[in-house]
């Protein structure tokens, strides 16, 4: 071969992937394919891989029933660069590629030259010059041999191809079926019988055997690109088991799988047919391909843009015309699927829902794929929405003179707002429901267990309405804004300065109380900008008690238990955010809830107070030093009156 052969062969791409570490043998395999075709007649290739204990040890042989290295065709292999098969796209570098990732490479070969059989054989190795090293060439008796060629490549060197060549058989088998993926499918090879340690597979058979069915070829125009061919096959899901994605488009040049694209998210269809088993692949041909196809085979010579703008135009017509009808069944159904997304969450539902799924990817089929597109428009029309009343509000401000269609400026702007608050109070408002659902189904399972399991199920209402064991004024922690309190009270709602079973000692300066109150929650209402008062005039106190209980102590009493936390509340100084004292007023009123069931013991010790006005609860005011009341509330009246306060959001949603 002429020229610096070991500079050219250390300038070579080195694999990354195991696809390029099988790059050599797959150019074996291709010239083979290539010498079969130029018999004339049916051939067949046998490629037997024999994976050593150690990479260096790993033995290829690709045999082949083809033309052979007749004197014109030797005469191209120690040339590089020939353009002997341009017209197939070569470009006389898959023999650099055996010496890069081979040591050892044996050739030999039997064909025909003016009427007269000889058998050519010799060692390809890498060197400055003459890397054909003993070379014979013997003529054989007619008809005492068939034609064809069989390379031997053994050895692996170079970390990158040993790191990187497949040890397993069946990972061989599927790069295989990929690589010549378009030849076998689209009827450009002979058969090949692949043979891996005891596995053998016979190609296209393995692949035809995948495929469900063919829907034939589109002739596009893709304009700067050129005429395209694009050939539709429908396979079985394992068809696209070794590649991202279940839909591809094969870039094919000169016959040969180049790249291969997922489209998917174009397409927009997942797996269909029977059982959702089917798959689509398609072969992209033309001369657009077969002229920017790189020297190694394995790429074009264009950017990546380009890639996906002719990946773009050839998925349209795969659309448009191979998988119409797919399509369509497909929208259908996320279309279902966007409604039922916004019926849970109403605060998307700026347009329609097929406007809404054309700003989505076509792959998107879940509601948090749903959300995750749209989430970026939202909050562009947000923006534009609050920059249109801005300009109302600046115009109002300025005293100048306003135009006789200000009037609908203003209402477009408000209409524009109160639609965006209905969206969003509905969303709330079914979150809220969910809540009660919930906690109204967790009620009635602690009341019918009485196993060990009680705690945990006690303790997980109490975290359901509010997080257990922490200080709401930290502003360290997340769940300064994770509770549910307005299930108790409306009031509650946005509340952050609040403790929630955490000892009195962590709330009270100087106190040593190990008592820990379910939920306490003072008057700086973080949420909506309130400072509150200081010194504190109002302070709210919550207990819960377990569904259903009935075993209080006899000497237990909600007046005597409150009356302790208020004792301790009373005599020090609370610690609010950032640390900061915060002081109880002598005149603090105090709102305390018990929240339980009146049964047993407590129906018993609350039997003197007052009744409520629902004639169900029983409150009675707080004496001696402390003002305020104290109130004891059913469970399933808060779940109850929440459910109707609840109702009232619906109303002003809809």
């Amino acid at each position: 071969m002429t020229g610096d052969i070991i500079n050219r062969v250390r300038r070579l791409p080195k694999p990354t992937s195991a696809a390029e570490a099988l790059q050599p043998m797959f150019e074996a395999v291709s010239n083979a394919m290539h010498a079969v075709d130029d018999l004339g007649r049916p051939g067949r290739i046998d490629v037997t891989i024999e994976l050593g204990a150690k990479p260096s040890e790993h033995v290829i042989t690709v045999l082949d029933s083809g033309v052979g290295l007749d004197p014109g065709r030797f005469d191209a292999f120690l040339t590089t660069d020939t353009d002997f098969k341009s017209n197939r796209g070569g470009k006389g570098i898959g023999r650099l590629l055996w010496l890069d990732a081979f040591e050892s490479i044996s050739v030999d070969s039997i064909y025909e030259h003016d009427g007269r059989l000889f058998r050519r054989t010799f060692n390809f190795v890498l060197a400055k010059n003459d890397q054909v090293q003993g070379e014979t060439v013997e003529e054989l008796a007619a008809g005492s041999a068939a034609s064809g060629t069989g390379i031997t490549l053994r050895g692996l060197r170079g970390t990158a191809y040993q790191g990187e060549f497949p040890s397993r058989s069946e990972t061989i088998v599927r790069h295989f079926g990929s690589h010549f993926l378009a030849e076998f499918i689209l009827g450009q090879s002979p058969p090949v019988h692949l043979t891996v340690g005891d596995q053998t597979v016979e190609f296209p058979g393995a692949i035809k055997d995948l495929l469900i069915e063919e829907r034939g070829r589109s002739e596009i125009d893709a304009g700067e690109f050129g005429a395209l061919a694009i050939d539709h096959f429908v396979f079985d899901k394992a068809a696209s088991s070794d590649f991202d994605g279940n839909h591809q488009l094969h870039l094919v040049a000169n016959g040969r799988t180049v790249t291969t694209r997922k489209v998917d998210g174009l397409l927009g269809v997942g797996r269909f047919g029977e059982n959702a088993r089917a798959v689509y692949h398609g072969c992209v041909q033309g001369d657009f391909l077969d002229e920017r196809v790189n020297q190694e085979r394995t790429n074009f010579n264009f950017s990546e843009a380009v890639a996906d703008e002719i990946t773009k135009v050839c998925a349209r017509a795969v659309s448009e015309e191979a998988l119409d009808d797919e399509v369509k069944a497909f929208d259908s159904s996320r279309l279902t699927t966007m409604n039922e997304f916004l019926q849970k969450y109403p605060s998307f539902g700026f347009a329609s829902p097929e406007e809404l799924l054309e700003k989505t990817p076509k792959n998107a089929v879940k509601p948090e794929q749903f959300a995750q597109a749209l989430i970026p428009t939202r909050i562009r029309r947000d923006t534009e929405r609050d920059r249109r009343v801005q300009e109302v509000v600046n115009k109002l401000g300025t005293g100048e003179a306003l135009s006789g269609d200000f009037a609908e400026l203003v209402r477009a702007a408000a209409d524009d707002v109160k639609a965006e608050e209905q969206r969003q109070l509905t969303e709330y408002v079914l979150r809220r429901k969910l809540v009660l659902d919930v906690m109204e189904l967790l009620i009635s399972r602690v009341r019918e267990r009485t196993g060990e399991d009680d705690f945990h199920l006690e303790e997980t209402l109490h975290q359901f309405i509010c997080p257990m064991r922490v200080r709401g004024d930290d502003s360290n922690r997340i769940e300064t804004s994770d509770h549910d309190l307005w299930v108790v009270d409306e009031r509650l709602t946005f509340a952050t300065y609040f403790a929630s079973n955490a000892p009195i000692s962590q709330l009270v300066s100087e106190s040593r109380s190990t008592e820990r109150p379910d939920v306490v929650i003072w008057d700086k209402i973080h949420g909506l900008g309130v400072e509150g008062e200081d010194p504190l005039k109002r302070v709210l106190l919550i207990e819960f008690k377990k569904p259903g209980r009935e075993d209080y102590s006899e000497r237990y009493s909600p007046l005597n238990q409150v009356s302790r936390y208020l004792n301790q509340l009373e005599k020090g100084e609370i610690e609010g955010l950032n640390r900061q004292r915060v002081r109880v007023a002598p005149d603090c009123v105090f709102y305390c809830y018990v929240i339980a069931d009146i049964v047993g013991a407590l129906d018993i010790h609350t039997s003197t107070w007052k009744t409520t006005a629902d004639g169900r609860g029983r409150w009675t005011e707080l004496s001696g030093k402390f003002r305020g009341s104290i109130e004891v509330v059913e469970w399933r009246d808060l779940i109850a009156d929440a459910r109707a306060r609840n109702a009232a959001f619906i109303k002003l949603a809809s």
